[in-house]
């Protein structure tokens, strides 16, 4: 048996039990490069009856080349839109993920990220190592402003649990609504249209899908208060970029942070010469905490399949074939 490794951000010491578990049970590899072309990633892979995969693109047309060995495809992450989940169902190939296992550590950065579009954090910063000491203009206070959670699974949750304790009220939109919660943490159930509308903060939580591609349009930035916070800690994908540098030009909104772009490596980006963006690049999962849980998971999902056990991460179950 044999498990190919990809992921270079998630890691498990050697004594840990689930690493111990994958290698008494298969030959397991790590890639000695970090985003493999797709000819190196199906060489890498052959004899491989796992993939757990980090950054690379597992789109059709390298699904189609794998072998016929591979059983599974493990993700340690939350989000999976770099697999083409149909196409590994026809193959017959499970793809999982790692939900849960970086919730603390994206929500944190999520907040660092309104701190730094409220406070203007990483001017001030950039001055005083520049000797200078000076101030420039007023900022935000975050308590009594509203932050409006767009997408309000685990990570979303997590983040109103920290922004209550900041004297935010909130407000969320998501078709999952869960009552208790929202109604411990004093969540306000809205559509999104009346949530750009009111939030003084927006923060997306969204998975990448066909339908929320580019959500935060220029149609949807137009609904937003003048001067609000945009916060991106979720996908790329999700924001259409060149509106977003137009609204941002204009004062339209406020300042953006975000830990993704569309494209990553993105390369020289317009949103990189605006003050009022700050952007950084995609640490969201980079604590030695979530590395391990991410890594713990995916591992285990990968073994679970191998061994015949259920396994409850597996997202493409009931795709087509």
């Amino acid at each position: 048996m044999k498990i190919a490794i990809t992921c270079h951000y998630a890691r498990l010491p050697e004594d840990h039990p689930v690493w111990r578990r994958a290698v008494s049970l298969a030959d397991v590899v790590l890639s000695k490069k970090v985003n493999l072309t797709s000819d190196e990633l199906i060489d890498f892979i052959q004899g491989a009856d796992a993939l757990i995969t980090g950054t690379d693109w597992m789109r059709e047309d390298v699904i189609k080349q794998v072998p016929d060995c591979l059983k599974v495809i493990s993700r340690p992450a939350v989000g999976y839109d770099r697999v083409d989940i149909r196409a590994a169902r026809k193959r017959g190939i499970d793809v999982c993920n790692a939900p849960g296992t970086n919730t603390d550590a994206v929500a944190d950065l999520t907040m660092g990220l309104i701190l730094n579009c409220a406070r203007r954090i990483p001017d001030y910063i950039e001055g005083t190592r520049a000797l200078e000491w000076k101030l420039e203009g007023k900022q935000m206070n975050l308590s009594g402003k509203t932050l409006g959670i767009l997408g309000l699974g685990s990570i979303g949750k997590a983040v109103a649990v920290r922004a209550k304790a900041f004297g935010m009220k909130l407000l969320a939109d998501d078709p999952i609504w869960d009552e208790d919660f929202c109604g411990q943490y004093g969540i306000e159930k809205t559509d999104m249209e009346t949530l750009l509308g009111a939030s003084d903060v927006v923060s997306l939580h969204l998975p990448l899908m066909e339908h929320t591609h580019h959500i935060i349009n220029e149609e949807n930035i137009g609904k937003m208060k003048d001067g609000a916070i945009l916060i991106n800690a979720a996908r790329g994908g999700l924001v259409d970029h060149e509106a977003l540098c137009r609204a941002l030009e204009d004062q339209k909104i406020l300042a953006y942070g975000a830990d993704v772009m569309e494209e990553e490596p993105p390369g020289d980006h317009p949103l990189f010469h605006l003050k009022n963006a700050y952007i950084t690049p995609h640490i969201g999962a980079n604590t030695l905490e979530a590395s391990q849980n991410m890594m713990q998971t995916a591992l285990t999902n990968a073994l679970d399949i191998l061994e015949g056990k259920e396994c409850k991460n597996i997202v493409n179950r009931f795709e087509d074939s």
